[in-house]
């Protein structure tokens, strides 16, 4: 998702209706630009980065390194994972694949992984529009990769971003879209016809705007009530979607609170195609922060 700093502060325990296999590696992925995405989710397993949110640990060690650097050049010490750390982190991203039940364990394992991947969006976003890539981590406050399935380099600037240690890390859950993408662009012409359709398989999480703008080209407060919606209904990150400025009823199915806001940007990793992320203050109007994430259902108005 394009939007600033997630702080959604989902643990390693999230609520999930049910069980929803792992998510591969991202179509957005930069490969090239960033390393091995294999390599990284190994690593962040092995130092149980899932855990550390919110620490000095976390900022220094839990982020993917560019693809011309390494662990013990570009890392404290400490981010270095010992062998016995890597191959259980292996064994455990191995049983997490192949056995069927041990989906909801694994995404648990690794729902955090969302929130730093999505910051790794904004650079890579910003810097395709102006055909300048950075290769200098420590002194850029964004690290980035194109959030595209298929479709051309992004030229809106994107607004998740990387900041200082001090600042807390979103925990949005990392599963499985349930429904293809072609599926999706059917149900977004239905809802677009103002057919009031209600969605479900659908979860919400939430995100500090950060004085950025979001995909859709406008910057928002933090208690402005705005959603990034799934890039699957989204479209081509690099235009502006059929769907910004369209309102959305949400319902948080746990106590039946509900609030309307605006769609502001994108989220290319959200839970499910259906999955929205809400700045802070739509979340607090239906849930605390300390919830972090909550099922959902929603429709267009």
């Amino acid at each position: 998702m394009f939007s600033a700093v997630i702080v959604a502060a989902l643990t390693a325990g999230s609520v999930i209706a049910a069980p929803i296999a792992e998510r591969a590696q991202p179509s957005g992925w930069a490969s090239g630009y960033l390393e091995d995405y294999e390599t990284y989710h190994t690593r962040y397993l092995a130092l149980s980065c899932e855990t550390q949110h919110g620490t000095d640990f976390f900022e220094s060690c839990c982020h993917p390194l560019l693809a011309d650097e390494s662990v013990s050049a570009n890392r404290p010490s400490y981010c270095v994972a010992n062998a016995t750390q890597v191959s259980s982190a292996e064994a455990y991203e191995a049983t997490a694949e192949t056995v069927d039940g041990a989906a909801s364990e694994f995404t648990n394992a690794t729902s955090s992984i969302e929130s730093v991947y999505e910051s790794v969006v904004a650079t890579a976003t910003s810097s395709v529009a102006d055909d300048s890539w950075t290769t200098d981590l420590a002194s850029t406050t964004t690290i980035g990769a194109q959030a595209l399935a298929s479709d051309a380099a992004p030229t809106s600037t994107s607004t998740k971003e990387w900041v200082a240690p001090t600042t807390t890390s979103s925990t949005s859950t990392w599963v499985a879209p349930t429904t293809t993408s072609t599926t999706k662009a059917a149900a977004t012409t239905t809802a677009s016809s103002g057919s009031g359709q209600v969605e479900s398989n659908a979860y919400a999480t939430y995100f500090y705007q950060g004085g950025n703008a979001g995909a859709c080209g406008n910057v928002h407060s933090d208690y402005d009530k705005i959603i990034a919606i799934d890039i699957a209904w989204y479209g081509n990150t690099g235009d502006v979607s059929q769907y910004c400025g369209k309102w959305i009823t949400i319902t948080n199915t746990n106590n039946g609170k509900s609030v309307t806001a605006q769609v502001a940007d994108v989220c290319p990793t959200c839970d499910t195609n259906n999955s929205l992320d809400l700045s802070v203050g739509a979340f607090t109007a239906i849930a605390t922060e300390d919830d972090g994430e909550v099922p959902i259902t929603w429709q267009f108005v």
